[in-house]
């Protein structure tokens, strides 16, 4: 196919064509067999001659570089054969001497390869051709020629491009490769003269950016902070695993938005890596809890008081075990987790002012606080934490009195009032508030999205946002307990006196008892001694006196009779 038969810039989907005879003819200006042929290969390129994207000019030589993904290197590399291009850029390095110096036009052909059944025969050919052309000049010795080449994000096509001058195609100047745009390289960086570039294009669109809104980033977790009282209560290993699989998911659906962004708005970029760091100072400045436990003493009959008399008694039972959070005057009790989070900062958190606590004790082991709570009560604690739920409704009650009354008359006369009270209560009952939000906000974020971005897909993603916030309905937590009795911690210390008081005279009663056990164990040894001792003086008397003599009792108990004496 000649030269002449390439137009600039054309799209060629002409629909294929089958003759009388049978002949089928291929869509577009070129066939796919010259399509898929390069150019003449003059070295396997390497470090034995020159690359292999070399070709020939009639008195000099052409190369096609590229320059690669990555960004820290800034030299381009020799395009390869059939390489899959990933950048719309490429240098053109030219030795040309003599007839080969002037203008040149490099002609891209892009294509993609289709099949077709014709007659029962399977057709293979090139479809949707668009043909490019760039003009550069070829000075007289060394020079390069930038050349930008049409984007392609959607997906790779396949490319063919040769040189022609004066109209003519260069003989042996031709290239094959595929093309498909990285959204990267689409950056106002790239490609980049020198890393000097890259660095000042880095700091100025993303290093910048990035720390003002790390800053942000922790004047709004003290905001946020200053409300919720806690955060999430999960660890920075927690977040850092979040915001992966948050910039995961980011990556996969926004590939082809990214060079959109950067395009338009590269600032962006730098702004969401610093409010990435808005979950990382919240998990850095939170806070750990304690533990406090809620006991309430269960009664019990048939107890026996100090005084032995039967009474009521007492068992504590360690009923609930509560993680709290002291902050000022209030004791909090807050949830984990990212909604009860944001629950709290729209509503107010479940919490006890510490004036109304009436029975409170420093905690042992585990537990750092306890509470008495009053043994009548049906429940030690009843917490329900801040809370986030999502009810969005198209309608809302709505008063009878704030209705119109439909029309007590029948018959078609009366229709036009039944009509028209029907249409007013109808609208009475719509919830304007979140229809006007949810459509006017998010319309309004569409259209703003797409005016500073440039991006259809991120502008309906975040036009979702009005609807989903103002559907959430923020409820406030409640942490009540029914304490025990204003006199309860009087009678524990009334009770623990008497016990002590108890035990008290317990002991000296015992000490009493073994004193007076000791005192007429004495007083019977004694008797004994004082019995013997009598004893032994009658048996002295009668000896003496010869014969029995009347007995004489002289025991102190009975009354000590004389004894008849004639002398």
């Amino acid at each position: 196919m000649p030269a002449s038969a390439a137009v600039a810039d054309g799209h060629y989907q002409a629909s294929n064509e089958t003759t009388e005879g049978g002949n089928w003819t291929a869509p577009g200006p070129f066939g796919i067999d010259e399509l898929r042929t390069g150019g003449k290969q003059i070295s396997s390129g390497g470090s034995q001659g020159p690359p292999e994207s070399t070709r020939m000019l009639p008195t000099g030589g052409v190369v096609l570089k590229y320059l690669p993904l990555n960004p820290a290197q800034s030299s381009y590399q020799p395009l390869g054969r059939n390489q899959a291009l990933k950048t719309d850029y490429l240098l053109a390095y030219t030795s040309a001497f003599g007839e080969s110096v002037g203008d040149y036009e490099f002609v891209v052909v892009f294509w993609q390869e289709r099949s077709t059944e014709v007659n029962g025969t399977q057709q293979t050919y090139a479809a949707n051709q668009t043909v490019q052309r760039i003009g550069f000049e070829a000075d007289n010795g060394y020079s390069a020629s930038k050349l930008q080449l049409q984007s392609h994000f959607d997906k790779q096509w396949q490319a063919t491009a040769w040189l022609e001058k004066d109209g003519e195609r260069v003989e042996g100047a031709r290239w094959r490769f595929a093309h498909q745009t990285n959204p990267l390289t689409a950056s106002p960086a790239y490609p980049t003269n020198s890393k000097g570039d890259l660095w000042r294009w880095g700091t100025l669109n993303l290093i910048i950016p990035a720390i003002c809104g790390i800053m942000f980033s922790g004047a709004s977790a003290k905001h946020v902070l200053s409300r919720t009282i806690v955060g999430t209560l999960k660890g920075v290993s927690y977040w850092a695993g979040v915001v992966v699989v948050l910039i995961g998911i980011a990556a996969i659906l926004g590939t082809w938005q990214t060079s959109i962004i950067l395009a338009n708005a590269p600032i962006a970029v730098g702004i969401l890596i610093g409010l990435l760091a808005l979950p990382v100072m919240l998990s850095i400045r939170d806070s750990d809890l304690s533990k406090a436990g809620f006991f309430q003493r269960k009664l019990r009959q048939g107890a026996i008081s100090p005084s032995g008399e039967e009474t009521v008694g007492t068992r504590r039972v360690p009923n609930k075990i509560k993680s709290v959070y002291r902050h000022g005057e209030q004791l909090y009790a807050p949830v984990s987790g990212l909604r009860p989070m944001l629950a709290r900062y729209w509503a107010d958190p479940a919490r006890i002012p510490t004036e109304d606590w009436k029975s409170y004790d420093s905690g042992e082991g585990d537990l750092d606080q306890l509470f008495e709570i009053d043994p009548e009560s049906e429940k030690v604690v009843r917490h329900k934490p801040a809370r986030l739920k999502f009810a969005p409704s198209l309608t809302k009650e709505v008063a009878d009195e704030d209705l119109t009354d439909p029309p007590e008359a029948d018959g078609i006369a009366a229709l036009p009032a039944a009509i028209s009270a029907t249409v007013s209560n109808w609208v009475t009952r719509r919830n304007w508030r979140f229809i006007g939000i949810a459509l006017g906000g998010g319309a309004a974020v569409y259209l703003s999205t797409v005016a500073t971005l440039g991006s259809s897909i991120i502008g309906l993603g975040l036009a979702t946002l009005p609807a989903l916030i103002e559907g959430h309905e923020a409820r406030d937590g409640t942490l009540e307990v029914d304490w025990g009795p204003s006199h309860w911690n009087d009678v524990q210390a009334q009770v623990q006196t008497e016990r002590h008081e108890y035990e008290e005279r317990q002991t000296f009663d015992q000490v009493l008892e073994a004193v007076t056990e000791l005192e007429w164990s004495e007083h019977e040894k004694g008797q004994q001694i004082v019995d013997r001792v009598r004893t032994e003086i009658q048996k002295a008397l009668d000896d003496e006196h010869g014969g029995n003599s009347p007995s004489t009792n002289l025991s102190p108990s009975s009354p000590q009779q004389g004894v008849d004496a004639d002398d």
